[in-house]
């Protein structure tokens, strides 16, 4: 993608974002694009979501863990989740638990990657229907629903959704540094972002995504 199509869609962004009543900032630079990820890593992130939310929901780390390691899937958890399977239930604090329930909005933006669902608005958190598209760990369910994921959305699209978040990022943080009370999540947006992020940064983990404004 040529620095003449991105800008071009950061024009487009801008339009849809003033349409709907939020600022925007001008001079927020064209986002680079770094190497994307496979498909590979995209369903070996959201299976480890998956479990790990389940972990925020009382679920037994032990059992946890034991379905990760049977599904062959170590080796896409990130630090803090191997620090977090680490413990014991008991051992949890809100510092560990509460990135785990923010993550649910971070696996809805992957199942939208992954064309699971139609749509990622903004203003609508996530769906009732997203139970049925993950495995369900407590039925001890398997991967398939996840495997038989076999693309993702296009690169211009993914982009696309991508500048948007990152801009109504912008929107968010600059509400909350004036003390204006936003009509958008801050935390629905972060979230979402986050997972746009990863996918076009190959070679930054999970725990290191840059999400500056």
């Amino acid at each position: 993608m040529t620095d003449e199509q991105k800008m071009k869609i950061k024009i487009a962004n801008e339009a849809a974002i003033k349409l709907q009543g939020y600022k925007v900032n001008d001079w927020l630079p064209i986002l680079d694009l770094p190497q994307i990820r496979s498909i590979e890593e995209i369903k070996g992130r959201i299976l480890v979501l998956t479990a790990m939310i389940n972990i925020a929901f009382n679920a037994p780390i032990n059992f946890i863990k034991a379905w990760l390691f049977k599904h062959n899937l170590d080796k896409y958890l990130s630090r803090s989740e191997r620090q977090i399977l680490a413990k014991e239930n008991s051992e949890l604090t809100d510092a560990d638990l509460n990135p785990l329930r923010w993550s649910l909005e971070s696996l809805w933006a992957f199942l939208w990657i992954t064309k699971q669902i139609v749509d990622l608005i903004p203003e609508e958190p996530v769906g009732d229907n997203m139970a049925a598209l993950v495995p369900n760990l407590q039925k001890n369910e398997g991967i398939e629903k996840i495997e038989n994921i076999s693309g993702i959305q296009e690169k211009d699209r993914l982009y696309q959704m991508l500048d948007y978040y990152y801009r109504l990022h912008w929107f968010c943080v600059n509400e909350r540094l004036s003390n204006n009370k936003s009509s958008l999540n801050e935390g629905i947006i972060h979230e979402r972002r986050k997972a746009l992020e990863w996918v076009y940064n190959k070679n930054c983990g999970w725990d290191d995504m840059e999400l500056s404004t």
